[in-house]
């Protein structure tokens, strides 16, 4: 089955001078000096910044016969490889060539990225939760993952789904000019409000089982109780994927409503990951373009159907592109922009631990949404 993830190759950073180039590209762990497998002769990649400078990332097409990018030697089946040819940083990599999710490092926010490796070399990072690097952005390790939990600093191995989605679970409770009906009920023709456009068709909407046995605890679904943004907001508990998000106030300044996504919020009491979880039924519906829509009496977002396309199933990425044929079958663009500005997870919990950002009512925005 192919699936495809984003690299952002080694030119686009300004790597650490103490990492030579035969270093980052040859190493396969991070070298920590608490993890058993360290080489005091070798560099560590912990405690060092790698700072973006802005550029596009490259899309590579991955031929996989199970749903988890890993680590060769941990590989669950046959080996990941290139579906397609693909020139990186001006070096061409033929279709066949072993992709692998070689090592991850984690901020202290919790951010993780991944070194992905191609024919035995490190071209670059990859971003399991779909982010984009903003130029300027800095990124500077405190805990390294290998492929396998044993081999890790946190006990957590580098391997996650290719699937990142941003997704409700069943029993939220979507608004419709019809009252509140819950998204497990929702079929493609249905009306749902939405705070800038009214009601809007449901135009494709897909359900998915994820197991999530073995996936680290920052890729398990997120559970908000009830009140757990305000009082009475959200209206009941729910749950959600760690990439949904929510619209909240940057009380910073412009722009002033931004989404933060669900990860982010587990600085808040009452959300949190549900670590003992072992399988989750995701549902996902995309409107004519992305939209704020309310789910459980909270400000909330339909699918958004972007570059992220490329990251479901190969059955998904045809139904969407027939359902909406703006969208360039190359690269997933097309569809249009997020119905709001997106603070990255890190920046996000900055904000909410120093009181920078505020749950927005749904009567605050508009009176009669």
């Amino acid at each position: 089955m192919p699936y495809y993830i984003s690299v952002f190759d080694w030119s686009l950073y300004t790597t650490p001078a103490s990492l030579p180039t035969s270093d980052l590209e040859g190493d396969t762990y991070p070298n920590n000096p608490g993890n058993g497998g360290y080489n005091p002769d070798a560099p560590n990649w912990l405690g060092e910044t790698f700072t973006f400078n802005g550029g596009a990332s490259t899309l590579l097409a991955i031929d996989d016969d199970d749903d988890a990018f890993e680590d060769g030697y941990v590989e669950t089946g046959g080996a990941a490889t290139l579906a397609q040819d693909v020139v990186i940083n001006g070096v061409p990599y033929a279709a066949g060539s072993v992709v692998e999710n070689e090592f991850s490092m984690v901020d202290a926010d919790g951010n993780e990225v991944w070194v992905i490796r191609i024919d035995g070399t490190n071209i670059g990072f990859g971003y399991p939760d779909g982010s984009v690097p903003n130029p300027g952005d800095a990124f500077v390790g405190v805990t390294g993952r290998d492929g396998s939990p044993a081999d890790s600093d946190d006990g957590v191995g580098s391997s996650e789904d290719y699937a990142m989605m941003m997704c409700f679970t069943p029993g939220a409770m979507i608004a419709t000019p019809d009252g509140l009906r819950d998204v497990a009920t929702l079929a493609v023709g249905d009306l749902v409000e939405t705070l800038d456009d009214g009601a809007q068709p449901i135009r494709w909407i897909a359900r998915r089982r994820v197991r999530l046995i073995g996936a680290p605890d920052e890729a398990k679904p997120v559970l908000i109780r009830a009140g757990a943004f305000a009082t009475g907001r959200p209206a009941q508990d729910m749950v959600v994927s760690p990439q949904h998000r929510f619209v909240f106030r940057d009380l910073r300044g412009q722009p002033a409503d931004t989404f933060v996504p669900a990860k982010a919020l587990t600085v808040l009491r009452g959300v949190r990951h549900m670590r003992g979880k072992q399988m989750v039924e995701y549902i996902h519906f995309a409107l004519p373009r992305h939209a704020v829509v309310r789910a459980c009496g909270v400000l909330s977002e339909s699918y958004f159907v972007g570059p992220a396309v490329y990251e479901t199933a190969a059955r998904d990425r045809v139904a969407l592109c027939a359902v909406f044929p703006q969208i360039d079958p190359r690269n997933g663009r097309g569809y249009g922009p997020t119905a709001r500005p997106t603070l990255r997870v890190r920046h996000a919990r900055k904000a909410l631990r120093n009181g920078q950002l505020r749950y927005v009512a749904p009567v605050e925005m508009a009176q009669a949404f």
